[in-house]
């Protein structure tokens, strides 16, 4: 059993995620500036405190794993080390104060506490299928990118500087906004060609994200299958090898 398991480690594992957001608050309360300046002492003795404290902890897990190199080294050994590292830097370096925004990274940490095994296997699955899916999400990403730099550069050169496009960036960044189906608003076209070719991209950003849901939904029906394996049609019961002739459970032919 491990520790995290017991009645002590459930105890501690609450506290560390009370203690993280409460971290967290004490990080946004500080950038409120009426806060900062009437709780000035207040803010700052419980992030050093909350320092100390993910600090000891730091040192516990590096203490007591197998191998200290690889937790130091891994996702979560740098996300631990960057919840304590930026208010050190600014206590021994005064001069760096905006390294404390870093200690946002802090929050991340209750990724790792996240017990429910649903939640678990269901991350597990996401990335599974992000993965497989990585050669064709970058195709399409690449298709965008050539979308939203022709589609650009066309509306610099339709809708001009008079219109807010200034420049070929500034038509792409209104290109992506576009293609993406945000619409900040802040630049938009006005001749007539110009919101012909807005009009194309929308529907071309719309076609967009029907592809990506396609390719994401046929990888996750893929993925699904080869975790649990093909269902038994007499007892419903699943998790069989894609050979497998009889079901491992009733008997039945597959």
């Amino acid at each position: 059993m491990y520790l995290q398991d017991t009645l002590l480690g459930k105890v501690f594992n609450i506290l560390l995620v009370a203690s993280i957001v409460m971290s967290v608050l004490v990080v946004l309360a500080y950038s409120i500036p009426s806060v900062a300046a009437e709780y000035w002492y207040a803010v700052n003795y419980l992030e050093f405190f909350f320092t100390i404290l993910f600090t000891i902890e730091y040192i516990f897990r590096i203490w007591c794993t197998p191998s200290p190199k690889t937790y130091i080294f891994s996702t979560f050994g740098v996300i631990d080390f960057l919840s304590v590292a930026p208010t050190w830097i600014t206590i021994l370096f005064p001069l760096f104060p905006s390294l404390a925004l870093l200690r946002l990274f802090r929050v991340l940490r209750i990724l790792r506490l996240v017990k429910l095994l649903q939640y678990l296997n269901d991350t597990h699955l996401m990335v599974q299928i992000l993965r497989n899916s990585r050669r064709r999400i970058a195709v399409l990403s690449l298709w965008i990118m050539v979308l939203v730099v022709i589609f650009g550069t066309l509306m610099y050169v339709i809708e001009g500087q008079e219109h807010g496009f200034t420049s070929i960036p500034t038509s792409i960044y209104w290109a992506i906004v576009t293609l993406t189906t945000v619409g900040y608003g802040d630049i938009t076209p006005q001749t007539v060609l110009g919101k012909a070719v807005a009009a194309l991209i929308m529907l071309i950003g719309y076609s967009m994200i029907v592809i990506l849901a396609g390719v994401i939904s046929q990888e996750f029906s893929d993925v699904k299958k080869e975790i649990h394996g093909m269902a038994c049609g007499s007892c419903g019961m699943s998790g069989h090898e894609h050979d497998a002739v009889y079901c491992k459970h009733c008997g039945a032919r597959l």
